[in-house]
């Protein structure tokens, strides 16, 4: 069954249902292996750890079955803090970011060639790439994402990354945009896209800053800490060290910005007081100023790496 008819309503119809909340393990540090911790918050219920060795934070339990909650609800909810707010209705905004995306990506690459974009969800980016002339392709855990993503006629392969038999040495680009927080084991994850890279392929990254000024003025009140959606809250620092543990070498980060809508900054932030921005979304609505899109930073950096060229022997 597909729901591509109702996109234009910004509706879905559930393809599978997730459990309340998936069944949870512990977990030791996916970058060191150190399993001593310190407590920084407790979110949701949830404790948030820092890695008293490396410094990696994660929530300290991590999903068995991540691909759970990344039902259709996961993609137009009403939880303020949870999944997208309409990722349906928001199409054209979110293009406009990745349009700036793939600008940067060429300015760097020099030319077009095959791009992978993991966590791909329903095609928005991989659409805009393939606009400029991209060769693309889409990895995505959501099964209904990914069944979404083919009803627009895009490559999308269902499961995740590192169980999945793509021929190596295939793609020039690979993009993680808001995936690698989402990762069971995201050093095994990069070493899957080292392995896809071609020779001086490029990784591009953008993921939330658990280093940066918004989430350090927060703290555990962070609109990126969503426990069972993020399992990993990398900084600069630790983010390069999950690169180079994977084999890629680091080519520098620098924050990110997004384009967003008013509505949609309404709604997010109804997580902090909810009566006066559920009014002012309503306003939005009524006045229809909510769906004016401006570019501003949501806690988030960039980052680069890349696959080296073989030296000579």
């Amino acid at each position: 069954m597909s729901t591509l008819p109702n996109v234009r309503t910004g509706r879905a119809e559930a393809l599978v249902r997730a459990p309340a909340r998936p069944v949870e393990i512990a977990n030791r540090c996916a970058l060191c292996a150190e399993g001593t911790t310190r407590t920084l918050f407790q979110v949701d219920g949830t404790f948030i750890v820092e890695c008293r060795d490396c410094g990696l934070v994660r929530q300290e339990t991590r999903p068995l079955a991540a691909a759970a909650i990344y039902d259709s609800e996961y993609y137009a909810t009403d939880n303020p803090k949870g999944g997208y707010a309409n990722y349906f209705l928001d199409s054209d905004v979110n293009r406009r970011t990745f349009r700036d995306r793939i600008r940067a990506i060429e300015r760097r690459s020099g030319r077009r060639g095959r791009l992978l974009d993991v966590g791909c969800a329903l095609g928005d980016f991989l659409l805009e790439a393939k606009a400029s002339g991209w060769d693309v392709e889409g990895v995505e855990i959501s099964a209904f994402a990914a069944e979404q993503a083919r009803a627009r006629g895009l490559r999308v392969t269902t499961g995740r990354l590192e169980e999945l038999a793509l021929p190596a040495a295939s793609f020039d680009v690979i993009t993680l945009y808001d995936s690698v927080e989402h990762l069971a084991d995201p050093v095994a994850t990069l070493a899957a896209v080292r392995r896809l890279l071609v020779p001086g392929g490029i990784v591009h990254l953008v993921t939330p800053n658990v280093g940066g000024l918004q989430a350090r003025l927060l703290g555990r009140l962070w609109y990126h800490y969503k426990p069972g959606e993020h399992l990993f809250y990398f900084s600069h620092r630790t983010l390069r060290a999950v690169c180079e543990a994977a084999g890629l070498r680091w080519d520098g980060w620098q924050r990110s910005a997004s384009y967003l809508t008013f509505t949609y900054c309404f709604n997010r932030m109804r997580y902090y007081a909810p009566a006066p921005f559920a009014f002012l979304e309503w306003l939005g609505r009524t006045f229809r100023f909510g769906p004016y899109a401006f570019r501003v930073p949501v806690g988030e950096m960039e980052a680069w790496a890349q696959r080296e060229e073989p030296t000579g022997s």
